[in-house]
């Protein structure tokens, strides 16, 4: 089996957000069998952070390695500081409002060791039917190789993410569309997949600038776009 960092930047503006970290955190080490290495891309909070019962084992590098840092970089740096760290030839980008469930890990990189260079889980609600249905479908069913692509986890081979430059730093709110869009130019193979499922709370974090202040979001948002369409 591949070596694996999961490389988890945590945005922690309000006691909420830090919860959610918490918890996030909380899903990687109840659901992920090791080996493993977890990083922490953890900026300097007004709540920090906490593992008062050891449970989330931050402090064991280099399998943890937990990035205290003293101010925000900013999502997509924030992530390509943790890929700085990262030995493992695999990895997985989670951001904090996203929980894992039991058995993503293996069945996510079934796609890796069969080809792809990427996958994505299936982070969309689905009904029962649905779900039921999946766990009968093998892996490499074209109707398990569906889902809803999205940022909030993404698998890659470490070789792919070097070759497309890692995160744009320049982007915020519309980073996973420009990794799509370098991912195609590179026809790098990718697919979801209906064999994983994860909770994320779409837009969390950026819903809390949103609910902040309407017009720094919507100025990072053009300003984005800008930069995307060149």
């Amino acid at each position: 089996m591949k070596k694996v960092s999961i490389i988890v930047s945590c945005f922690c503006n309000s006691r909420t957000a830090v919860h959610m970290s918490m918890l996030c955190l909380d899903h990687i080490r109840k659901f992920t069998d090791p080996p493993y290495q977890l990083i922490v891309v953890d900026p300097i909070p007004k709540e920090p952070i906490r593992d008062d019962y050891k449970t989330l084992k931050l402090d064991n590098p280099p399998e943890s390695i937990w990035l205290k840092l003293k101010k925000d970089p900013g999502y997509t740096k924030g992530m390509n500081m943790g890929s700085k760290k990262a030995n493992g030839d695999v990895l997985v980008f989670i951001q904090n409002d996203v929980f894992v469930h039991e058995g993503w890990m293996p069945n996510m990189l079934w796609y890796i060791e069969n080809g792809f260079d990427v996958v994505y889980p299936d982070q969309v609600p689905r009904d029962r039917q649905y779900i039921l249905d999946s766990y009968q479908r093998h892996l490499n069913h074209p109707e398990a190789m569906k889902g809803g692509r999205d940022a909030g986890l993404m698998m890659i081979r470490k070789s792919v993410f070097d070759k497309i430059g890692g995160w744009n730093e320049k982007l915020g709110l519309l980073c996973d569309a420009d990794i799509y869009k370098r991912l195609d130019k590179i026809h790098a193979r990718w697919t979801d997949t209906n064999k994983v499922f994860i909770s994320h709370i779409m837009a969390a974090t950026n819903r809390t600038l949103l609910d902040k202040d309407p017009k720094e979001y919507d100025k990072r948002m053009r300003k984005d776009a800008k930069i995307l369409n060149g």
